[in-house]
């Protein structure tokens, strides 16, 4: 593994994970180097001694960040490698991972002046928050939309083309089987829309860059937006 650099201060380490035997997901943890000279580490996937070296030496390791209530299972190791690191996630994920010490509940306020946040509403049991670095015009998601266009495992696109997110930039049907509230869904959807961003990176599949961008992104989220 190694990291991508994506933008100025902005990388991606890619991994494969195994859920079950035959069935893989591409996974993706983004590092942002913030103005203060810290690593913000989002979605954390398992990281080895090699590519913990080639963070530390990009800066210190300040913010690990739990985005959902699907995405913490590395997180406990991350906080064990950087114990002055502070771990943001949503209060939920405290019934979870009781095991887990949340320095600071994830909320929709300015603790990183260069990023906003949105919380996904509607769907409590993914409690999602998404993310837009505004120096580089990035929109940061896990399980809100996938872009899987290939990965191991002889199950794997079979189950992936049954959820409807095979080779397509699209929301999952499980991720919209588990929205309760359709109005604040659709809500948080269009404030994502409202947001200025050029390049989407989903925790799971191809990162997409360029001018038509925001048009595939509505496209993905036309359910939630309708």
């Amino acid at each position: 593994m190694t990291l991508r650099a994506l933008d100025n201060d902005l990388w991606c380490l890619d991994a494969d994970l195994r859920i079950q035997a035959g069935f893989h997901l591409p996974i993706r943890m983004t590092v942002i180097r913030l103005t203060d000279g810290g690593l913000w580490l989002h979605s954390p996937i398992a990281i080895d001694d090699a590519t913990a070296a080639e963070l530390d030496a990009l800066g210190p390791v300040r913010h690990i960040v739990a985005p959902s209530l699907l995405h913490h299972i590395f997180a406990a190791a991350a906080c064990e490698r950087w114990p002055t690191a502070t771990l943001h996630a949503p209060a939920s994920l405290t019934d979870k991972q009781p095991a887990l010490t949340i320095g600071r509940p994830l909320a929709e306020d300015g603790r990183w002046p260069e990023l906003t946040i949105v919380a996904i509403a509607g769907a409590p049991k993914i409690d999602e928050h998404v993310f837009l670095h505004q120096p580089s015009g990035t929109l940061i998601v896990t399980d809100l939309l996938f872009n899987v266009h290939a990965v191991p495992g002889l199950l794997s696109p079979w189950i992936l083309r049954m959820v409807g997110a095979w080779k397509r930039l699209a929301q999952s049907r499980i991720w919209r089987s588990m929205v309760k509230d359709r109005a604040a869904a659709s809500a948080s959807a269009r404030r994502v829309m409202d947001l200025e961003f050029r390049r989407l990176v989903p925790a799971h599949g191809g990162v997409i860059d360029g001018a038509d961008t925001r048009e595939r992104v509505g496209l993905a989220l036309r359910w939630m937006l309708g």
